[in-house]
């Protein structure tokens, strides 16, 4: 099953982007005029941008308060600040993944909205573990820490290298262990405690970067909501395949996983009631399979995912070796 939604994806973003190539032996295959039909969606759009907006400014103003006065009680709440961000950014992920989907230049948009939230990852990659304290990038002091730094080294030979997104920032703020990270971890005018908090001011800025390239101040389609549906899907598929063949070494901090268990399906259920309408009229069945989730889950979205045209034009999908 894995294989076929990842194909379907696929499928999707080609025929969303515009920037394919023309030549008709790689064009994407035909949609129905009916799946690009515009949906009205300012309020859902605007109220989702809020939310995030409301928690980004939260964690700066958090963590502007922990830099003045670096004490356990501003540390928690840091850490609850982060939490509450990540939980916005997880509960507008099908907004985001379908803007991503519907934006000119799809494939670059993916990248951007992948980088928010990259795991499993290496932790060590860049910040020390117990067992290697002078591990990672925050460490080495022959790294300048820029945004721009930090993007280059972000998934520089694997994808699981994440130097930034909300994975890689609780990683350097949380630890790695059930015990939090101790607070003087942050403290301390020079050295690797100066760099872990210059650390967090940077990631948290270029996190609102990336989220700033994902606004689309537009009506969304219904190709760019169902591509986005899949994404999210795929996105919360991630956390089940994860087995204990994983590579060791590799981690799906807990607060990513506490939030993504829940959020993204709950994202979808709590969609604007009129965006959903709206869209069944377009794609039939979404309003039955987005109810019937609350009492199954993902299942009945899963199901109706491969009943859309765009799927049916697509018999040899499936025939990938089940997971």
């Amino acid at each position: 099953m894995r294989f076929l939604f990842m194909a379907l994806l696929a499928s999707l973003l080609l025929a969303c982007d515009k920037n394919t190539s023309d030549d008709a032996g790689s064009a994407p295959r035909p949609v129905s005029d009916g799946a690009l039909t515009e949906i009205p969606a300012a309020q859902w759009q605007q109220q989702a941008d809020e939310r995030f907006t409301t928690t980004a400014t939260a964690w700066q103003q958090t963590l502007t308060r922990f830099e003045q006065s670096p004490n356990e009680e501003n540390l928690t709440a840091l850490r609850d600040a982060l939490a509450q961000w990540y939980q916005s950014f997880a509960s507008q992920y099908l907004l985001l993944a379908s803007r991503a989907c519907q934006q000119d230049g799809s494939a670059n948009r993916q990248a951007t909205l992948a980088r928010l939230d990259s795991w499993p990852l290496y932790p060590g990659y860049l910040d020390a573990l117990p067992e290697w304290p002078e591990s990672g990038l925050i460490s080495d002091p022959y790294l300048e820490l820029t945004r721009q730094n930090l993007r280059r080294q972000h998934g520089a030979t694997d994808p699981a290298e994440a130097s930034l997104g909300f994975a890689a920032l609780s990683v350097v703020l949380n630890g790695t262990t059930e015990s939090p990270k101790a607070l003087a971890a942050f403290t301390g005018e020079e050295g690797i405690p100066a760099r872990r908090r210059q650390y967090l001011k940077l990631a948290g800025e270029q996190l609102l970067a990336d989220h700033q390239q994902l606004l689309l101040n537009r009506p969304l389609n219904g190709l760019a909501l169902q591509c986005g549906l899949m994404q999210t899907l795929a996105h919360w598929q991630q956390l089940h395949d994860l087995t204990s063949e994983q590579e060791d070494g590799l981690l799906v901090p807990a607060l990513s996983l506490a939030v993504n268990e829940t959020a993204l399906l709950d994202a979808v259920q709590a969609m604007d009631p009129a965006v959903i309408a709206r869209w069944d009229q377009i794609n039939p069945g979404i309003a039955g399979s987005i109810k019937q989730s609350e009492e199954k889950g993902w299942a009945p979205i899963k199901a109706w995912l491969t009943t859309v045209s765009i799927t049916r034009q697509m018999p040899d999908a499936g025939k990938g070796s089940p997971n």
